[in-house]
C-alpha cells in the first residue's frame, strides 16, 4: 500500500506539472502574443557624453541549472506599432572613445557606434589628409601667375689694346658697373611681361672724344611677349588650375565615400552582434527546454509511465544543446571583436570587456520608388560625381594638348626711356624728361619639324578622354545595378520577417500540441525533441531575418547615397 500511495502521489505531481497553463515550458512568449510590448534595454546618451559602461555582476543572472552566466539582455525584435522604447537621440558630437576594461560592459546605441567609428577609424583619418593636400596643389597651380621681383648687379673690367691711331693712349681700360631691379610676371592670357629699371656706370681712360667720364646711363623699359597660337588664351593657361581644383573635388568625394563605407560597415557589424546575442538567448532557451523535458521524463520513469530510454534521449539532446550554446557564445565574442576592430577600440592597447548594443532590431516596412532612388543615387553617389569630374579633367587635358599642336607665333615688343649724365642724378633727370626713348615690335615664329612629341601627347589625351567616358557609363551601370539589388534585398528581407515570424508561431503551436500528446502517452520524446529543435531554428531564423532587414536598409542607404543625410553627419 505504501508503494502504491507513493506512485499515486508522483503521478498526481506529474499531471499537475503537465496541465499547468501558459506558454510552452521554458519558452518566452513574444510581445505579439502577450499583447504587451517588450521592454528593450535602451541606454541613451546625451550629446557629447561617453557611452555607459556597466559591470557584468550587475547585469548578469543565472540561467537555470546549467550555471552559466547570461549577458545583459538585449530586447527581442520589436515590430512597428508595438510601442518599442525609442532609440537614443542622435548626438551632435562623437562619444568619447571609452574602452571598457575587462569585466565591464560598454553599452552603445547604433548612432553612438557610428560616431565612435567615424572618430576612431584610421582609414578616415588617412583619407582626411587628401583634401588638404589637394588644396595645396591648387595654390601651387595658381602660383604660376604670381609676379616675381628681381634685382641684379654686375661688375666688369677690361684692358684692351687701342686700335685707333687718333687715341693718345696705347691701352684702353674700361670699368663697368651694371645694376637693375624690376618685376616680371606671366599673365593668364599666356603673355610674359617685364618692367625693368637699370643703371650703368662706365669709367674709361680713353680721352679721345670722351665727353663724360665717368658716364651714367639709366633706362626704364617694358617688354612684352604674347603668344598668338600655341599657349594663347585664358582657358589654355588656366588648365592646370582647373585640373587641380577638380582633383580637390574628387578627393572630397572620395573622403565622403570612405565615411559612407565605414558607417555602413559599423551598422553591419552592429546588427551582426545583435543577432549573435539574440541567437545565444535562443540557444539558452532551447537548452532549458531540453533540461525540463529530461526532468519530466525522469519523473515519468519514476512513476512507471515511461521507459528509461526516453531519459537517455533527453539527456543526449541536453548535451547537444549545451554544445550549441558554446558555439553561440563564441559567435558573440567573434561579433564583438569585429565591431571593436571597426570602432578601432583595440588601438588603445586592450580589447576591453563586452559591448552591449542598446538598440534592438526593429521592423519598419518601407516603400521604395525604384526609378526615383536610381535617379537620386546618380546625383548623390560620390563615385559617380568623381567619375564626372574625372571626365571633365580628361576633356581639359584633351583641349590643352590640341592647342600644343599649333606652331609658336609670338608678338614681341618693348618700349623704354633712357638718360645719360655725369652722375646718377643727372641721368635720372634726363630719363624723366622722356626726350630719349626706344621702341620695338616684331613677330617670332617657331615651327617644330615633325612635332611628334606634341602629337603623341594629343593622342594619349584623346584616348584617356574616351576611356573616362566609358568609365562614367560603367559607374552609372554599376550604381543602377547596386540600387536595384539593394531594393530587392530590402523587399525580400521584409517578406522573410513576415514568413519567419509566422513560422515561429506555428512551431510554438506544434510543440505545444506535441507536448500534450506526450502527456496523453500517444507521442514520444523523439518527436518532442524534434519539434523543440524546429522551434529553435524558427526563432533563430526570425532574429536573423530582422537583423538582415536592418542591415539591408543600411546597404540601401549606401547604394542610394544618403548615408550622411540619414545619420546627420556633417562634413
Amino acid at each position: 500500500m505504501a508503494r502504491l500511495r507513493e506512485r499515486w502521489i508522483t503521478l498526481v505531481a506529474v499531471a499537475a506539472l503537465l496541465a499547468a497553463p501558459g506558454p510552452v515550458r521554458g519558452e518566452e512568449r513574444p510581445a505579439e502574443e502577450t499583447g504587451k510590448p517588450q521592454e528593450p534595454v535602451s541606454h541613451s546618451t546625451s550629446s557629447g557624453q561617453a557611452p555607459s559602461t556597466r559591470s557584468p555582476r550587475a547585469e548578469s543572472t543565472g540561467s537555470g541549472q546549467n550555471g552559466t552566466v547570461e549577458r545583459p539582455a538585449v530586447s527581442p525584435s520589436t515590430r512597428s506599432g508595438q510601442a518599442p522604447v525609442e532609440p537614443p537621440a542622435q548626438q551632435t558630437g562623437a562619444p568619447e572613445a571609452t574602452v571598457p576594461t575587462p569585466g565591464q560592459v560598454l553599452v552603445l546605441s547604433l548612432q553612438e557606434s557610428i560616431l565612435l567609428g567615424l572618430k576612431n577609424n584610421l582609414d578616415i583619418a588617412i583619407e582626411g589628409f587628401n583634401p588638404k593636400i589637394r588644396d595645396a596643389d591648387v595654390t601651387a597651380a595658381k602660383a604660376v601667375f604670381d609676379p616675381t621681383a628681381f634685382a641684379e648687379i654686375f661688375y666688369s673690367t677690361s684692358t684692351l689694346q687701342n686700335r685707333s691711331g687718333l687715341a693718345t693712349n696705347v691701352v684702353n681700360e674700361n670699368k663697368d658697373v651694371d645694376a637693375a631691379v624690376g618685376i616680371r610676371q606671366q599673365l593668364p592670357t599666356g603673355a610674359d611681361y617685364e618692367v625693368r629699371y637699370g643703371t650703368n656706370r662706365n669709367d674709361t681712360n680713353t680721352s679721345f672724344l670722351q665727353v663724360l667720364n665717368p658716364a651714367y646711363t639709366n633706362d626704364l623699359t617694358l617688354t612684352l611677349s604674347q603668344p598668338l597660337l600655341k599657349n594663347f588664351g585664358v582657358d589654355v593657361n588656366r588648365t592646370a588650375i582647373k585640373i587641380a581644383q577638380n582633383e580637390r573635388e574628387i578627393s572630397g568625394d572620395q573622403f565622403r565615400q570612405r565615411i559612407m563605407e565605414v558607417t555602413t560597415q559599423v551598422q553591419r557589424s552592429y546588427w551582426d552582434l545583435v543577432f549573435a546575442l539574440e541567437n545565444l538567448k535562443v540557444q539558452e532557451r532551447s537548452l532549458r527546454l531540453a533540461r525540463e523535458l529530461a526532468d519530466l521524463n525522469r519523473a515519468r520513469v519514476r512513476a512507471g509511465v515511461a521507459a528509461k530510454v526516453e531519459v537517455t534521449q533527453a539527456e543526449a539532446e541536453v548535451a547537444a544543446r549545451e554544445t550549441d550554446v558554446i558555439v553561440a557564445e563564441k559567435g558573440v565574442r567573434d561579433a564583438e571583436d569585429r565591431l571593436k576592430v571597426v570602432l578601432n577600440l583595440p588601438s588603445q592597447g586592450q580589447w576591453g570587456g563586452a559591448i552591449m548594443p542598446g538598440d534592438p532590431a526593429r521592423f519598419a516596412p518601407v516603400t521604395v520608388d525604384l526609378p526615383g532612388v536610381v535617379a537620386d543615387a546618380l546625383q548623390k553617389r560620390p563615385e559617380y560625381r568623381s567619375a564626372k569630374v574625372e571626365l571633365a579633367n580628361r576633356e581639359l587635358q584633351f583641349r590643352f594638348t590640341r592647342n600644343q599642336l599649333l606652331p609658336e607665333l609670338s608678338l614681341e615688343g618693348g618700349v623704354g626711356v633712357n638718360g645719360l649724365g655725369r652722375n646718377f642724378g643727372d641721368a635720372n633727370e634726363e630719363l624723366s624728361s622722356r626726350d630719349f626713348y626706344e621702341a620695338s615690335v616684331g613677330l617670332v615664329l617657331t615651327v617644330p619639324l615633325g612635332n611628334r612629341a606634341a602629337r603623341s601627347e594629343f593622342i594619349k589625351a584623346r584616348l584617356a578622354r574616351d576611356q573616362a567616358q566609358l568609365s562614367l557609363r560603367s559607374v552609372e551601370l554599376n550604381i543602377t545595378a547596386e540600387v536595384r539589388e539593394a531594393v530587392r534585398r530590402v523587399e525580400a528581407d521584409a517578406k522573410r520577417v513576415d514568413s519567419t515570424q509566422l513560422g515561429r508561431v506555428l512551431a510554438e503551436e506544434q510543440l505545444r500540441i506535441e507536448q500534450k500528446r506526450l502527456e496523453a502517452g500517444v507521442s514520444t520524446t523523439f518527436e518532442v525533441l524534434r519539434l523543440q529543435r524546429d522551434l529553435t531554428a524558427a526563432q533563430a531564423n526570425e532574429v536573423k531575418s530582422l537583423t538582415d532587414y536592418n542591415s539591408s536598409l543600411a546597404n540601401l542607404d549606401r547604394a542610394h547615397g544618403v548615408v550622411l543625410e540619414k545619420h546627420q553627419i556633417q562634413m
